[in-house]
């Protein structure tokens, strides 16, 4: 009997030992869960997900092949699962770079770049206050970064919390005393209706960066002012005014995972700021997916022919004049009815002002396809460089019937008309162009010359004004007033 007591007695100490093991896990579990979800989910976390390596473009499946490869063997790290996001994210695969970014944070709550990508990627949906709520997480890692600050702004002026837009942009100003800073503190000005601040903010900027959108505000403002003239040519100016972005080194980094068709893109844009190196390593890349030979072919040559002519239009950008005629010869002895070869081509021979060789080849595009505009225009300009002005003017007037209203074909039409001495014709070429684009500052230039030749000296010297103020090259003005002061003393 006392054995079986004592029995009972240590079976109920185990139980109560393991209760108590049990309930300490517990605790542990709790307490971990609430003092570090992120940490804890790290524990957890799922595997990476694949996507895009399914798609026809080898130069994108490998890339994010070899990515997902190194994010499978290397679990635990953030930078390896945050590099695959980049990839998913600049290769137009959005919503996987989405939920991979957040793998990321889980892993690495420490990086800046996660929630902030995360953000980023969000905000392009519409949905600013999520962005914004996961933005607060970058910043409390890194309140330093000005651009961080300049989102938060500009999100929350979305939003129409200006109290809080201009705080942002306050703090943004403070880091970085940027353009953007300073309109964004201008925009915040004018959702608040203090128009003559906002102005006094605008007046400078514009005149520093020429920014159309900084024309654009500051035209609104003027407006309400009642400076009506002004508010006009800062609307003028302000057309194409599209909202500007701003330098951003670490979003920026994700452009080193740029793939595939991407790859274009991008070395558009570095051909556009003169960073012709780096794109002529893409394209050199890129060709090793689609070999010169395959220009030839039925199925790729589109890709092919492209790559070899833009490899041979970055030589030329580098100063290695005689490699891109080297390279757009061979791509024409591939595929002679590749039309853009022998726009290139042109163009190099052009530049030598060799025209003679440059027309045989803007003839042969135009054979290859009659009905473009653009082929007509540079067959107006190699005639008009070989002072052919009559020849000139109807290819111009050609490709004016193609393009109509193309303010850079009635340009050259004004142009030619000024050597064939038609000064009333050259006049109303020049007026339409003005009409057509008002901010043109040649244009202007053009038009005060041609009113001088027909006598109307008045009205050219309000046009020569109006080419000061919009920015028209001081040596263009100069040969202008020269001539108009010619033509008053002549009278």
């Amino acid at each position: 009997m006392l054995n079986e007591v004592k029995d009972i007695n240590v079976r109920q100490r185990e139980i109560l030992h393991l209760r108590l093991r049990m309930t300490g896990l517990v605790i542990l579990l709790t307490t971990l869960a609430l003092a570090a979800c992120s940490k804890l989910d790290s524990y957890f976390i799922d595997e990476p997900i694949a996507a895009g390596i399914d798609s026809r473009d080898k130069d994108v499946t490998e890339y994010l092949q070899k990515m997902l490869q190194s994010a499978r063997a290397m679990q635990k790290s953030g930078l390896v699962r945050g590099r695959l996001g980049m990839a998913y994210d600049v290769n137009g695969l959005r919503d996987a770079a989405l939920v991979t970014y957040q793998q990321a944070e889980s892993l690495d709550p420490d990086d800046f770049r996660w929630p902030y990508f995360r953000a980023r990627l969000i905000a392009e949906y519409g949905e600013y206050e999520q962005a914004l709520e996961i933005l607060s997480r970058a910043l409390a890692i890194d309140a330093d970064y000005a651009p961080a600050w300049l989102l938060q702004g500009t999100w929350l002026l979305e939003l129409g919390r200006t109290d809080a837009s201009g705080i942002a942009f306050d703090q943004a100003f403070n880091l970085e005393a940027s353009a953007a800073a300073t309109l964004g503190r201008a925009r915040v000005m004018l959702a608040r209706g203090q128009h003559q601040q906002a102005t006094e903010l605008l007046e400078p900027l514009a005149t520093a960066t020429k920014h159309p959108y900084v024309y654009r505000k500051l035209g609104e403002a003027l407006r309400v002012l009642g400076r009506t003239e002004a508010a006009r040519d800062a609307m003028v100016r302000g057309k194409d005014a599209v909202a500007p972005s701003w330098p951003d080194e670490r979003w920026d980094q994700r452009s080193a995972h740029i793939r595939g068709y991407a790859s274009y893109e991008q070395v558009q844009q570095l051909f556009s700021s003169g960073q012709v190196q780096e794109a002529l390593v893409i394209l050199e890349r890129l060709q090793r997916y689609h070999p010169q030979e395959a220009c030839g072919g039925e199925d790729e040559f589109f890709l092919a022919c492209n790559l070899l002519n833009s490899i041979s239009i970055a030589y030329d950008r580098s100063g290695f004049p005689s490699r891109a005629l080297e390279t757009v010869q061979q791509g024409l002895a591939i595929n002679a009815e590749f039309i853009p070869f022998h726009f290139t081509i042109a163009n190099l021979y052009s530049h030598q002002l060799d025209f003679e060789k440059a027309l045989l080849h803007i003839e042969r595009a135009i054979e290859l396809n009659p009905s473009r505009g653009y082929a007509y225009e540079q067959k107006g300009k190699m005639l008009f460089g070989l002072t052919r002005y009559e020849a000139a003017k109807v290819a111009f007037e050609t490709a004016l019937r193609l393009q109509p209203e193309k303010p850079e074909n009635l340009f050259y039409l004004g142009l030619t008309d000024i050597e064939l001495k038609n000064w009333a014709d050259a006049v109303q070429r020049f007026e339409r162009v003005i009409r057509l684009d008002p901010g043109f500052a040649l244009g202007h230039v053009f038009l005060a010359r041609t009113l001088g030749e027909v006598g109307r000296l008045e009205e050219a010297w309000r046009v020569q004004d109006d080419a000061r103020r919009f920015g028209a090259d001081p040596s263009e003005l100069r040969e202008t007033e020269i001539r108009l002061r010619e033509l008053e003393a002549n009278r």
